[in-house]
């Protein structure tokens, strides 16, 4: 199993970790922030991409296959997401679904 975390300073919330365990032969995936848990995924034994929110910033995380072995990568926006303050309650949304797929 291969383990990989990262360490950053975010001026508003103080030190920040991201970490990510990756078992070889299962390939199961487990992203966290801190302490809590961010994305769980089974099987991922090619290449692939995350993105998620962590204090209002966009991270990015790399899962890279070359030559049959992963290097992991991490990326955060330097400009924070614009998030209102206050979420509308769903009961005040129209909700409308289409009768025939996306194209």
């Amino acid at each position: 199993m291969s383990e990989t975390r990262w360490t950053y300073y975010d001026p508003n919330k103080g030190i920040q970790q991201l970490g990510l365990y990756h078992g070889q032969d299962s390939g199961n995936v487990v992203i966290y922030h801190n302490q809590s848990v961010v994305v769980v995924d089974f099987m991922v034994h090619k290449s692939k991409s995350y993105s998620f929110m962590v204090n209002k910033y966009l991270v990015k995380l790399n899962l890279l296959k070359e030559n049959g072995k992963f290097d992991y990568k991490f990326e955060r926006e330097q400009v924070k997401a614009e998030i209102p303050n206050e979420a509308v309650p769903l009961s005040n949304k129209v909700m409308t679904f289409l009768s025939r797929p996306f194209r």
